[in-house]
């Protein structure tokens, strides 16, 4: 039973709480706490519940039951989870996480373990509409709610948070989102951009260098929806449009110079070129329109070879000290990005009206090949 103290001890640890904290939970004195982690008390049987409630965990987890083997399982869990995101198995990890909860079902990693892939399953008009018949957007809500009930992980509390900012929105609950989410930290206070103050020397070029290529990721996502027809795209030209895009082309390419060709890079310039398709659609120019579809079917075949490559570290001279395995990204359907492409065009009644062009022509071949 001495083995409950060390449990304890390493819970609060690793969430990050204090023993004052937890003795005012539990109204008790700090120094009781202090003692059962020291090894020369017991906590009173009747608080275990509540002990194992504040932290997340079973009563039996807590007792030091099973769990090495429940660790081991859930590891094994995990990296079959993984493995499905990698492959855009989304209907197969919201299965996975269903059965686990049933196994553990206060295991708030493994609620947003199910949370994500039910709100990412919107890839296509099919997982759309299967989305929506099956109630996965307000299952995921349902299920970050409870988290936010329950949880005292401030990490895993902000992902609920943020799926909900994302998902209230889609159910008139506006106001809901804004609350939450204004109780968020500043982006100026967030763990990245504090670290890049508290680390020296190569941690901190690191850390520097970590968050310059998230910012980028941000800014470029950013550009596009201030592109999109429901924002500033209403009062711009296409002209203008297609000016914007190129501008988040061009910051790719400055920050980007020596791996132009990396998962990164090639992630966010396909999706650019085919928003240049689009709207050069838009514009009846159908030579750009072709040369657009062209490179975004050249990012699409980098990105997809990629997937079968090991962790390489950037040449870039801003992002020199970073690493990026292809292994470790995901995606949301099993398709991969050339099936991506096609599919887009298919949707695009400007884009798909082009098959008297040899070359567009060819490039349908090609994809549906």
């Amino acid at each position: 039973m001495l083995k409950t103290g060390q449990i304890i001890k390493n819970l609060r640890k690793k969430q990050d709480i204090t023993q004052e904290k937890l003795a005012a939970y539990l109204n008790i004195s700090y120094q009781a706490i202090s003692k059962w982690e020291n090894g020369t008390a017991l906590p009173d049987i009747t608080l275990i519940p509540q002990i194992a409630n504040f932290f997340g965990v079973t009563s039996d987890e807590l007792l030091g039951m099973k769990d090495n083997e429940q660790t081991e399982e859930l590891k094994e869990y995990e990296k079959i989870y993984q493995e499905n995101n990698r492959n855009g198995k989304m209907l197969k990890n919201i299965e996975l996480a269903r059965e686990v909860l049933k196994q553990y079902p206060r295991n708030y990693q493994w609620m947003l373990n199910l949370a994500y892939p039910l709100i990412q399953y919107i890839d296509t008009d099919e997982h759309r509409a299967y989305s929506k018949e099956n109630n996965f957007l307000q299952e995921a809500i349902s299920i970050c709610e409870r988290i936010l009930e329950d949880c005292t992980i401030d990490s895993i509390r902000h992902s609920a948070v943020q799926i909900l900012c994302y998902t209230y929105p889609q159910i008139n609950q506006t106001e809901k989102a804004e609350l939450l989410a204004n109780q968020m930290p500043d982006f100026y206070i967030c763990k990245e951009q504090l670290l890049t103050h508290i680390y020296r020397g190569e941690k901190q070029i690191k850390e520097c260098q970590n968050l310059l290529l998230q910012s980028l990721s941000t800014v470029c996502g950013l550009i596009w929806m201030l592109n999109s027809e429901g924002l500033m795209g209403k009062e711009l030209t296409v002209s203008q449009r297609i000016k914007l895009v190129k501008t988040s082309n061009l910051l790719l390419d400055l920050i980007l110079d020596k791996d132009k060709e990396s998962i990164f890079s090639v992630h966010h310039k396909q999706r650019n070129y085919e928003r240049l398709a689009r709207l050069y659609a838009m514009a009846n120019d159908s030579d750009n329109v072709i040369k657009s579809l062209l490179s975004a079917e050249k990012c699409a075949d980098i990105f997809d070879k990629s997937n079968t490559q090991g962790e390489k570290k950037y040449e870039s001279l801003l992002v020199n000290r970073i690493t990026f395995n292809p292994q470790q990204s995901g995606k949301n359907w099993e398709g991969n990005s050339k099936n991506y492409l096609l599919l887009m065009i298919e949707n695009d009644p400007n884009i798909s009206k082009l098959t008297d062009n040899a070359d567009f022509a060819a490039l349908i071949e090609r994809l549906k090949s």
